[in-house]
């Protein structure tokens, strides 16, 4: 079983792997946990923000739910 995530590092290092496969540019805004979820938002834009956010489950590094603007 994978280990807790307990930091916005780890969160955000998760949400990067993740978004990676479906963008190219990809810089991390803000990490934030609210209770067993960590709600990473990250700019995918090229050229203005534009915000994907991806939710990692705090005990096992799962995405559980995104949000990424076409």
């Amino acid at each position: 079983m994978p280990e807790e995530v307990k930091s916005a590092k780890e969160a955000t290092e998760i949400a990067l792997s993740f978004i990676k496969k479906y963008r190219f540019i990809a810089r991390p805004l803000k990490a934030v946990r609210e209770d067993n979820t960590w709600l990473v938002e990250i700019d995918v834009g090229p050229l203005f923000v534009t915000v994907a956010k991806i939710k990692v489950d705090a005990k096992s590094g799962d995405v559980l739910e995104y949000t990424i603007p076409g």
